[in-house]
C-alpha cells in the first residue's frame, strides 16, 4: 500500500510513523522549506533554538511520552513546576490553586467563592464536556456571577476568540480546565519540554522515518488531487505527479477545501465553514525577567497581547546563553488590525504596553526580538461544533484527513496531534492500537 501524507507538521509526521509501523510505503509532502509546522523553531543565539509559538506538554500526555520512548528521546524530556498569574487592575496575583482564588483581591469575597465553585464544577463534574449548546460566558454569568465573569472569564475568552467569544460552548471550557487539572499535583503544576526544544523531536522523527524508507520532501506543495474512476489516486506537485493508493491530508481545512472544490463543492463548502483564529507571538530576548511567573494572563483591557509567557521560568536561562525569553501572545481574526500591523509598529506599541503593565521601561532590557504569525492557529469552536467536524474518512474515495478541528473539545497540542494521527490511521483500516490512549478528549468526534 502506498500513501501520500500531505503536510509535514506534527500530525503528518506522526501519521507517517504509524503508517510505516503498518508496513505502508509513505511519502510526506511539506509545502514549506522545513518540516515541523507549528513546531518550527529558530535560533535565539549560541545554537539554542526556540519555537515560533510557545509549547509545552503535560505529565499525563500518554501519546507524546510513548512517541518519545519509541524514538529514544525519554532522557530529553524535562518536567518542571511552573506558576501562573493573573494581571488585573495593574497588579499581578498568583493564580495556581484554590488558595490563590480566595486571596484574589481584584474581586469581592463572594465573587471569589462563586468563581472557585463554578471552576470546580466544570473540572470535576461529568457532563459539561458534552454540552455544546450552552455558551460558556452565559453559563459563567449564571454560576460564577457577573463580577467574576467580567473580571476574569470575559477578558480571557476575548483574547482567545475575539468577537466569537460569546459563541464558544461550555464543552470547550470544560475540556480546557480538565486538561490543566490533570497536570497538577495539589496546587503544583508540572509542564514538560524537551532539552534542546521540540526541534529535537522533529529532527529525530524525520531521521527515523527516512531510515525506515519514508520519503519526507519539503518545498513540495500539493497543487491538485489526481483522480481515476472517481477515486483519489495521487497528487500533483510543481515537480511531478505522484501515484498512491490513498492520500491523507493533515493540512488546515481551509487549504484542503481548495484542493477538493472541483471534486466535491459541498464538501469543500463544509470545510470552509470552519473558521480559524490566527496567532501573533512576539518573542523578546532581555537582560532581566518581566515578572515572577511562567504564565501571566493579562485580564486588563487595552493590550495587544493577552498572555506573557516567560520561557525562562520553564527552562533555565543558562540554556539560552543567559538570556531571558518571553512570548507576548494574542489570537486574532485575519481581518483584525493587529494581523496586518507592521512589525516595528507592533513592537513599539507592545513595549509601551509593557511599560504600562509593569511600571518600568523595558526597552533598555531588550537584546533582540522576533515576531511570528500563524494564520491557522486554532479553529473557532462555536456552538454545536462537533457537527462541523469532518470525518477522518472523507466523502471522496481514497482521501482521508486529520486536522486541528479533530482535537475538540480538548486544546491543540503536540500530544493531541499524535492522538488524531492515530485516529486517522485507524479510519484507514490500519492498526493504531499500539499507541496508548491517555486521558485527552481529542479525537472524540470525526
Amino acid at each position: 500500500m502506498d500513501v501520500v501524507v500531505v503536510g509535514g507538521g506534527a500530525t503528518g509526521l506522526a501519521a507517517a510513523y504509524l503508517l510505516r509501523q503498518n508496513g505502508v510505503d509513505v511519502t510526506v509532502l511539506e509545502a514549506s522549506s522545513q518540516p515541523g509546522g507549528l513546531l518550527s523553531t529558530f535560533e535565539v543565539g549560541e545554537g539554542a533554538r526556540l519555537e515560533y509559538f510557545y509549547h509545552h506538554f503535560f505529565t499525563h500526555d500518554a501519546e507524546i511520552n510513548w512517541l518519545l520512548g519509541e524514538l529514544g528521546l525519554e532522557d530529553k524530556a524535562i518536567f518542571r513546576p511552573t506558576t501562573m498569574g493573573m494581571m488585573r487592575d495593574g497588579e499581578i496575583y498568583p493564580f495556581d490553586g484554590p488558595g490563590d482564588v480566595l486571596t484574589f483581591g481584584a474581586m469581592s469575597v463572594p465573587a471569589r467563592l462563586r468563581f472557585g465553585m463554578s471552576a470546580a464544577m466544570l473540572t470535576y463534574l461529568p457532563g459539561f464536556e458534552d454540552d455544546e449548546e450552552t455558551p460558556a460566558l452565559e453559563w459563567f454569568r449564571r454560576w460564577a456571577g457577573k463580577e467574576a465573569t467580567e473580571t476574569i472569564w470575559e477578558p480571557m475568552m476575548d483574547v482567545k476568540f475575539g468577537d466569537a467569544a460569546g459563541q464558544i460552548p461550555i464543552a470547550w471550557m470544560a475540556g480546557r480546565l480538565r486538561q490543566r487539572a490533570r497536570s497538577r499535583d495539589g496546587t503544583e503544576e508540572k509542564l514538560g519540554y524537551l532539552k534542546g526544544s521540540l526541534q529535537v523531536l522533529v529532527d529525530r522523527l524525520v531521521e527515523v522515518l527516512r531510515e525506515e524508507g519514508v520519503e519526507v520532501r519539503c518545498d513540495a506543495p500539493v497543487e491538485q488531487l489526481i483522480r481515476s474512476d472517481g477515486r483519489v489516486v495521487g497528487v500533483e506537485t510543481p515537480e511531478e505527479v505522484m501515484e498512491a493508493d490513498a492520500v491523507l491530508s493533515t493540512i488546515p481545512t481551509p487549504i484542503l477545501s481548495g484542493l477538493v472544490e472541483e471534486i466535491d463543492d459541498g464538501y469543500a463548502s463544509s470545510l470552509r465553514d470552519i473558521e480559524y483564529m490566527g496567532a501573533i507571538c512576539t518573542i523578546l530576548s532581555m537582560e532581566e525577567s518581566l515578572s515572577p511567573v511562567y504564565w501571566l494572563n493579562v485580564a486588563d483591557p487595552g493590550y495587544s497581547f493577552g498572555g506573557v509567557i516567560e520561557q525562562t521560568h520553564l527552562i533555565p536561562l543558562e540554556e539560552y546563553g543567559g538570556r531571558h525569553l518571553a512570548y507576548l501572545s494574542r489570537y486574532v481574526r485575519h481581518d483584525h488590525p493587529l494581523w496586518s500591523k507592521d512589525n516595528e509598529a507592533l513592537l513599539s506599541q507592545q513595549l509601551g504596553e509593557l511599560e504600562r503593565l509593569f511600571g518600568r521601561d523595558v526597552k533598555p532590557l531588550l537584546n533582540d526580538h522576533w515576531i511570528f504569525r500563524g494564520r491557522f492557529a486554532a479553529p473557532i469552536t462555536g456552538l454545536k461544533f462537533s457537527e462541523k467536524i469532518p470525518s477522518y474518512d472523507t466523502p471522496i474515495p481514497g482521501l482521508y484527513m486529520a486536522a486541528m478541528p479533530h482535537v475538540y473539545p480538548d486544546e491543540r497540542s503536540t500530544n493531541n496531534s499524535i492522538r488524531i494521527a492515530a485516529a486517522a490511521v485507524e479510519a484507514m483500516g490500519l492498526d493504531s492500537g499500539f499507541v496508548p490512549e491517555g486521558t485527552s478528549l481529542a479525537s472524540s468526534y470525526g
